[in-house]
């Protein structure tokens, strides 16, 4: 891809996980601050490249655009480093072909111990994007500028969080509410046999 196309791809990418449905091209373009027809011709080489399928159906009609599977579905990240979570998704390191409803979502390959036995060193969890809805939950949680860590969440009080592990050897750390951002809550993992499905999205 050329770059002007690599961008057009990613942001379709982005797209597709939050939203599960192309944006609209007219609403993109002026994203991308090119010009519409200059985003139908990087979408008609991307088609024919076999990156995407893109389709006119008419006059009045919106083009059919869509994304092949593994290109779709839950983002699957290594890490999430300091910062938007949208940066993120745009260096996932697979696709799961799998929706997590309305709400997007995204999976962590989790590294680290602090929450064994419950959750292993190796496991892929799926979050889903919605704020924290009881104190205790299972979230992905970034305080302040720091990576994401996941940790159960405790409502200590209105001004404070407690990030707690499951594994007894690391220590509950209290942070201000304020400092708290939730990018995921717990859905469920990929263990073993299961992260196959990682392999098949791959191929």
């Amino acid at each position: 891809m050329s770059p002007a196309q690599s961008r057009v791809y990613e942001r379709l990418q982005r797209a597709f996980v939050e939203t599960g449905s192309a944006p609209d091209l007219a609403e993109l373009a002026r994203e991308l601050g090119i010009h519409y027809v200059s985003l139908k011709q990087h979408l008609q080489a991307l088609s024919n490249k076999g990156h995407l399928v893109f389709e006119s159906r008419g006059r009045g009609r919106s083009p059919r655009l869509e994304l092949p599977a593994a290109s779709t579905g839950v983002p699957v990240l290594g890490s999430i480093p300091a910062g938007p979570l949208s940066e993120a998704v745009e260096h996932a390191e697979a696709f799961l072909p799998i929706g997590l409803g309305n709400s997007g979502g995204f999976a962590l390959r989790v590294h680290g111990d602090s929450m064994a036995d419950l959750i292993q060193n190796g496991d892929v969890v799926l979050f889903e994007k919605r704020p924290l809805q009881r104190s205790g939950e299972i979230c992905a949680v970034r305080v302040g500028e720091e990576d994401v860590t996941l940790k159960y969440l405790d409502r200590v009080s209105p001004q404070m969080f407690a990030l707690r592990p499951h594994n007894a050897d690391y220590p509950t750390v209290e942070a201000d509410a304020n400092d708290v951002h939730v990018e995921g809550v717990y859905k469920g993992l990929l263990r073993g046999a299961m992260l196959d499905i990682l392999t098949d999205a791959d191929n």
